[in-house]
């Protein structure tokens, strides 16, 4: 699998979704860095099984999940539960995930289901890291915007 047309992928499907979603210009790029936000922080995440396996994840402090979350539902921050912010960081990724899945099987040609998503999960934490359980390369993408910084990754393998 070509690493850089995944790598763009994802930087695509970021940046759509955000626009579309939470009206939000956001700008990517391949990060190197392994993710580390030191505060409180949480992943939202969707797991890929079939004839690909992985993970779709985005990674940001509560404070910038916080004020994606009022973008997207157009709603002050301060306004907003803890409930509100991980059901609205899952839906960010499971829009991700989707869009991503889609394209992927669009450039890949495959005339069938390619992999199934999972329904999303959100953990919250101060010191805590994620790990996927295959083998699979990962792709981490670095995204600023007015809100902040966030991290999306990506990790695909075909089985």
């Amino acid at each position: 699998m070509d690493q850089k047309w995944i790598s763009e992928l994802v930087l695509d499907t970021t940046q759509n979704v955000f626009g579309s979603m939470a009206s939000m210009n956001v700008k990517g790029s391949l990060s190197q860095e392994a993710i580390n936000i030191p505060e409180r922080h949480l992943t939202a995440m969707v797991g890929f099984a079939g004839s690909y396996m992985g993970l779709a994840a985005i990674h940001c402090s509560e404070k910038v999940g916080k004020k994606i979350c009022g973008s997207m539902l157009r709603m002050p921050p301060d306004t907003l539960s803890d409930e509100d912010v991980r059901d609205a960081m899952g839906e960010i990724a499971n829009m991700i995930a989707g869009h991503f899945k889609a394209c992927f099987i669009e450039k890949i040609q495959a005339q069938e289901e390619v992999f199934e998503q999972s329904v999303p999960s959100v953990i919250c934490g101060d010191d805590y890291e994620t790990h996927t359980v295959t083998d699979a390369p990962t792709i981490c993408c670095i995204f600023n915007s007015d809100h902040g910084v966030f991290f999306v990754e990506l990790s695909l393998k075909k089985m």
